[in-house]
């Protein structure tokens, strides 16, 4: 993923170059950590405090943050919270102070859909590699970025507005959880990415075994019982996975018959109706279907 869209390296606007926002940018987080498990950089059960010092102490919470693992974090289970700060699951809000971020439930017993577990993992990754998240590119994708607020000032954006004209932009120091825009096509080759194990130039980049691990059901959303995997969403009666947050881009795959498909909609916030988010993803994954062999 390249960090402005409009870098000059970045492909040429083509006829599908309108950006919409993915909300699959948690699962390219997965990819990324995939493939630095893959090479070793660390383990799926590594402590934070392997990368980030500040969780070599119990911290202010009745649990202690030493517990916290990597899957905590891609799970959704780490149980960190900032005390006196509501988590709605979208807005960061300012940057906690690492010291200062409280275990509020024991790790790896509570699903809760977290922003700042999504901020703890873009600074953990940074941390092990010495890179800017934004520069890092899972399955050598082009032409994928994020759009901040400075670049929408600028004006001349790629970005696909949503129904009422606006453009959500990227919020730094969330760029794992959310505000990764792309074309509909590169979404669809994420998807095969996932599929085969290799990137683009058709090189390894994901252990099979290891994908085995993330499409694992390791936690479920109380809500309306959805099962999670490792920043993916799974459906093991539909024989299906999905990489999707609210309701833009999803990207929905049936691995044993190698079908992915995808859907990009313009549309974020309130809706006429209640959301089912799960159902919408039970709907696109019965549109895959409908495309197998």
């Amino acid at each position: 993923m390249r960090g402005n869209p409009q870098d000059p390296a970045a492909p040429p606007p083509g006829p599908d170059s309108r950006w919409p926002w993915w909300s699959i940018t948690k699962s390219v987080a997965a990819a990324l950590v995939a493939h630095l498990v893959e090479r070793s950089e660390f383990s799926l059960d590594a402590p934070l405090s392997a990368f980030l010092p500040e969780f070599g102490t119990p911290g202010p919470g009745p649990f202690d943050r030493r517990q916290v693992r990597l899957r905590h974090l891609l799970s959704q289970t780490s149980g960190c919270a900032i005390l006196g700060r509501a988590e709605n699951g979208v807005d960061l809000g300012s940057e906690p102070p690492l010291s200062g971020i409280a275990v509020l439930s024991a790790p790896g017993s509570r699903f809760e859909y977290s922003s700042l577990g999504m901020n703890l993992l873009e600074r953990f990754i940074e941390a092990c590699t010495g890179e800017d998240y934004a520069v890092l590119r899972p399955f050598g994708i082009p032409g994928v970025g994020f759009i901040y607020p400075a670049d929408l000032a600028r004006g001349g954006s790629l970005a696909l507005p949503c129904l009422d004209g606006t453009i959500v932009p990227s919020q730094p120091r969330q760029r794992c959880g959310l505000g990764l825009y792309g074309t509909a096509r590169d979404l669809l080759r994420f998807g095969e990415c996932w599929l085969n194990g290799r990137d683009l130039s058709g090189k390894p980049w994901l252990d099979l075994a290891l994908r085995g691990e993330i499409w694992k059901i390791h936690s479920t959303r109380p809500s309306d019982g959805s099962d999670y995997g490792l920043l993916w969403w799974l459906f093991d009666d539909l024989g299906g996975k999905v990489a999707s947050g609210a309701s833009y881009g999803l990207c929905a795959l049936l691995p044993e018959k190698g079908v992915a498909a995808v859907v990009t909609r313009n549309h974020f916030g309130p809706a006429k109706k209640a959301f089912d988010y799960k159902a919408d993803k039970r709907r696109i994954l019965k549109l895959a279907a409908a495309f197998a062999p």
